[in-house]
């Protein structure tokens, strides 16, 4: 993969570093951050080619964190990540906010060809 710069955004430490790690390995660039709201600050200062975040986190959770995200960085695209079924505010979100989807235990495989498709218009909710 290209080297592309990553904002990964989950509130779980294991989860994240684990994601960060595949990421990496594959030739990522990764900025983390543990909340909505820190990836959102994040975002605002430095240049990424693609948001990876977390659905089910306290405070702003996924959803909110892409729609934000896009209001700032409107061509951004974003990868959606979740472990439950939050399905009605997917489908509301995809082709929106919402560039891919992936469900919890993420396939590192899966994460890192989701992350090019996305960066390079391939996407598909």
């Amino acid at each position: 993969m290209d080297e592309l710069r990553v904002l990964l955004v989950e509130d779980d430490d294991d989860n994240r570093e684990l994601m960060a790690e595949v990421l990496a390995a594959s030739g990522c660039e990764v900025l983390s951050a543990a909340s909505g709201q820190a990836g959102l600050k994040a975002l605002s200062e430095h240049s990424v080619d693609v948001v990876v975040t977390d659905v089910g986190m306290p405070g702003m959770g996924g959803l909110e964190m892409a729609r934000a995200a896009k209001t700032i960085a409107p061509n951004i695209p974003v990868v959606i990540v979740t472990g439950w079924a939050e399905r009605e505010d997917i489908a509301r979100a995809r082709g929106h906010e919402v560039d891919a989807v992936l469900i919890k235990p993420v396939d590192p495989d899966a994460l890192t060809q989701a992350v090019s498709d996305v960066a390079r218009g391939r996407g598909r909710p």
